[in-house]
C-alpha cells in the first residue's frame, strides 16, 4: 500500500524497488513540481549497515555536480525512515526506448553514450566508480537528455574492491570481469559496462546477449573474443567492432582508460570527427603508455643525477649560494641623501589642494556580466569568467538569450517565453504556446517598449506588456490583440532590433537559394504597421559568401550591431560550429574571420554594448573542448594571440553545448 505523503511530498506512484529502498514518484506541493523520491522500504526495519548505505550513496550524489546526473533536491526524514528528493524523469529509461525503437542508429548511439560518458568522467574524477551501469540506470528528461541515475553500489575507487560482506556488486551482464572476480575496480570498469550498453542499444536487444551468459558463479562473463556486433548489423562501420572488441576486453589494461576516449572513438565512428589526444589514441592502450611513462620518469632520474654531481661542487652557479646584498633594495622612509639640508618654516596659510576627479574605471565593451548556458542551465559570471552562479530553472533547452532593461534576461525554454531577474535570480513565465506552435524568436526592442515574437513562422509586435503577455496561450490570442502588428509575407524564425527600433534583422527561409537560410534587413513601420508592409532592404549572406565544401551553407547563429555590421557563422559540425564571418550591409561585403589562428569552428558571436567588443565560443576542428572568448573587435585582424575566459575544467559537459553568451550593458 502507497503511503500518502513522506515530508511535504504527496506519493503518486512506485517507480522501482530494490533490496532494501523503494522509490516513489511524487509531488512537491511547495515548489509545484513532480519528483522521485527514495526511502528505505518500511517493510523492516532497516539495519545499522543499510541505513550507513543508503546515507552514502546520497552523500556521493550530493557531491556530484554535473549536467548529466540526476540532481538531488532534498533530504530528510520521515518517520524514522530516511529519504532524498530527486529529478523526476519523465522521459523513462534507455531500457523503454529500446524495447520502443529497437536498435537505435549509429549517430543517436553516440550522442547519448557522449553525455552518459561526460557525466561518468566527472564522476570518476571525484574518485567515485558507479559499478552499475545499465540500461535501467541511464533516464531521460522529456526532451530527450539522458542521465545517469542510481549510484546506491557506487563506492570511492580508493576502496573499490567488494569487500567479503557485499560479495558481488553489480548486474549480471554488465559487471566487468574484475567485478565478478570482487577484485578491485576502477574507471575501465565502469567503460566495460558501457560498453554492454553501446552492444545493446546498436543491436536493439531488450536484454544484455551478455546477460544471458553470464552467472554469479562464473568465473569469467563470456568466452573470448567479444561478441561480433558486424554480424547483426553489418550496415555498422567496421571500427564500431573494434570499439566494442576494445571496451570488452577481459583485461582491463586493454580497454579505455577512460569513458570519454570510448565516447570520442564512437563520436569519429559516426560523425568522423578526430581525436583530441594522440597520446591516448584510440585503443588508450595502458601498456603504451606505461612505456612511455617509464622514459619519462628515467630522464627525470638521469637530469636529477646530472644536477647532483654538479651542485655538489658548486660548478652551477644558479646553484651557489648568493653573496649577501649589502644594500636593501627598497628606501628606507628615513633616509635623507647627505647632500641635502632642510630648513623649517612656518607657512603662513595652509593652501587647499585642488581636487582632483576620480577617474570612473572602463568597462570592457560597455559589459559588466555574460549570461550563458551549460547543461540546460543558465549560468551568470562577470566578463573574465568570475563570480560564476548557475541560476536554477527549469531543465530543458534554452535559446534567444537576451538582456532587456531593468537588468532582466529574456530566454525561450520548451516553447515558452520567460524573465529571469538576474538580480533575485528569480524567474517567471512570460508566455507559453500550444505544443504544436512553434515559437522561435522573442525579441525585446532596445528601449524595453515591444516585443518582436516569431511563431509558427509567423512575425508579431505589440508592447512589452508582462501581465498581458502572460495571459497569451496561443497564437491566436495575438490575433486578437488590436496593438498587434502581424506579418506573414515571409517565414519567420529569430528576430533582431536595430538600435533605434526601425529596423529588423530577420533569420527566413528563402527558398531561392540553395543555402534556404538567410537574415533578411528589413524597414518597419510599427506606427502604420496595418498600412505599411514590412520593406526589404538586403538579403545576407546572399550569395556573397563562398562557403567551404565542408559547410552545410546553412547559419548556425548570427548578431547584428543594430547598425551596419553582422556577425554569423554556418555549420560545418557539431550542431552548429562553423566558420566565423562578418557582413557590412552598407558595402556588401563578407570576409571570413576565423580570428583563432585562422581555424574553425565557432558559433554564437555577439556584439558587445558599445561594439568594440565580441563574445563568442570556440572549438577547435578537431578537438571537442569549447572556450569562450572575449576580445576587443579592432584587434581581429592582429591575429591574436587571444585568450580564453578562464571557466572551470570541463564546463561545458559535450561537444555539442550551445553556449549562447550574450553581454549585459554596464549601468
Amino acid at each position: 500500500m502507497l503511503p500518502e505523503t513522506i515530508g511535504r511530498y504527496q506519493i503518486r506512484e512506485e517507480l522501482g524497488r530494490g533490496p532494501s529502498t523503494i522509490v516513489y514518484r511524487a509531488f512537491d506541493m511547495e515548489a509545484n513540481r513532480e519528483v522521485a523520491v527514495k526511502v528505505l522500504a518500511v517493510e523492516q526495519a532497516p539495519d545499522i549497515s543499510q541505513r550507513a548505505h543508503f546515507k552514502r550513496e546520497l552523500k556521493m550524489i550530493a557531491s556530484l555536480e554535473h549536467p548529466a546526473i540526476v540532481p538531488v533536491y532534498d533530504v530528510g526524514e520521515h518517520n524514522g525512515q530516511p529519504y532524498f528528493v530527486m529529478r523526476y524523469m519523465a522521459g523513462g529509461s534507455l531500457t523503454q526506448l529500446i524495447a520502443a525503437k529497437g536498435k537505435l542508429s549509429l549517430e543517436e548511439t553516440a550522442r547519448i553514450i557522449d553525455r552518459i560518458a561526460s557525466a561518468l568522467d566527472h564522476a570518476h574524477k571525484q574518485h567515485i566508480i558507479h559499478r552499475d551501469i545499465k540500461p535501467d540506470n541511464i533516464l531521460f528528461d522529456l526532451d530527450g537528455n539522458p542521465y545517469i541515475s542510481d549510484f546506491g553500489v557506487a563506492k570511492p575507487a580508493a576502496t573499490s574492491d567488494a569487500s567479503p560482506s557485499e560479495g558481488q556488486v553489480g548486474t549480471p551482464g554488465y559487471m566487468s570481469p574484475e567485478q565478478m572476480h570482487q577484485e578491485m575496480v576502477d574507471e575501465r570498469s565502469d567503460v566495460y559496462s558501457l560498453g554492454v550498453v553501446v552492444y545493446q542499444m546498436l543491436t536493439g536487444r531488450k536484454k544484455s546477449r551478455l546477460e544471458s551468459k553470464t552467472s554469479p558463479l562464473r568465473s569469467r562473463p563470456f568466452t573470448q573474443p567479444s561478441p561480433d556486433i558486424l554480424s547483426e548489423v553489418p550496415e555498422l562501420p567496421p571500427e564500431v567492432g573494434e570499439i566494442l572488441n576494445i571496451c570488452l576486453a577481459e583485461n582491463k589494461r586493454d580497454r579505455y582508460v577512460s569513458t570519454l576516449h570510448l565516447a570520442r572513438a564512437l563520436n569519429k565512428a559516426a560523425f568522423g570527427e578526430e581525436q583530441v589526444s594522440r597520446f591516448l589514441d584510440r585503443y588508450g592502450n595502458w601498456a603504451a603508455i606505461r612505456t612511455s611513462l617509464f622514459w619519462i620518469a628515467g630522464s627525470v632520474v638521469l637530469l636529477l643525477g646530472f644536477f647532483w654531481m654538479f651542485a655538489g661542487g658548486g660548478n652551477l652557479p644558479f646553484l651557489s649560494p648568493a653573496p649577501t646584498p649589502t644594500a636593501s633594495l627598497f628606501p628606507s622612509p628615513t633616509a635623507v641623501p647627505p647632500t641635502e639640508t632642510f630648513t623649517a618654516t612656518v607657512p603662513t596659510a595652509t593652501p587647499q589642494p585642488a581636487s582632483t576627479p576620480i577617474p570612473t574605471p572602463t568597462v570592457p565593451g560597455g559589459a559588466d556580466m555574460i549570461a550563458l548556458v551549460s547543461g540546460n542551465d543558465i549560468y551568470l559570471m562577470n566578463t573574465d569568467g568570475s563570480n560564476l552562479v548557475q541560476v536554477r530553472s527549469e531543465n530543458s533547452p534554452k535559446s534567444n538569450l537576451q538582456w532587456i532593461p531593468g537588468n532582466r534576461l529574456v530566454y525561450i525554454s520548451r516553447n515558452c517565453a520567460y524573465l529571469l531577474d538576474a538580480e533575485t535570480k528569480e524567474t517567471e513565465q512570460l508566455s507559453c504556446f500550444n505544443a504544436n506552435e512553434l515559437l522561435e524568436g522573442y525579441s525585446v526592442s532596445p528601449d524595453g517598449k515591444l516585443v518582436a515574437i516569431s511563431i509558427q513562422r509567423t512575425l508579431n509586435i505589440f508592447p512589452f506588456d508582462v501581465e498581458m503577455l502572460q495571459t497569451v496561450t496561443t497564437r491566436f490570442n495575438l490575433l486578437d490583440k488590436k496593438e498587434n502588428c502581424y506579418y506573414n509575407q515571409f517565414p519567420f524564425r529569430e528576430v533582431l532590433w536595430s538600435k533605434d527600433g526601425r529596423r529588423l534583422a530577420a533569420h527566413v527561409i528563402d527558398t531561392r537559394f540553395v543555402n534556404s537560410d538567410q537574415v533578411f534587413l528589413l524597414s518597419v513601420d510599427i506606427e502604420n504597421c496595418a498600412n505599411v508592409a514590412l520593406s526589404r532592404l538586403d538579403t545576407i549572406p546572399g550569395g556573397r559568401i563562398a562557403f567551404d565544401s565542408e559547410s552545410s551553407k546553412r547559419l548556425g547563429s548570427f548578431d547584428w550591431n543594430g547598425k551596419n555590421l553582422f556577425l554569423l557563422n554556418d555549420l560545418v559540425r557539431n550542431d552548429g560550429f562553423g566558420n566565423l564571418y562578418l557582413y557590412n550591409s552598407e558595402t556588401r561585403e563578407a570576409v571570413k574571420l576565423n580570428p583563432i589562428n585562422g581555424e574553425c569552428c565557432y558559433r554564437d558571436p555577439h556584439w558587445s554594448p558599445d561594439g568594440k567588443y565580441i563574445v563568442f565560443a570556440f572549438q577547435r576542428f578537431d578537438l571537442s573542448d569549447i572556450s569562450l572568448y572575449y576580445i576587443p573587435f579592432d584587434d581581429l585582424q592582429d591575429g591574436g594571440p587571444f585568450t580564453p575566459i578562464n571557466l572551470p575544467s570541463r564546463f561545458f559537459s559535450t561537444p555539442r553545448e550551445k553556449p549562447q553568451p550574450v553581454l549585459r550593458p554596464a549601468p
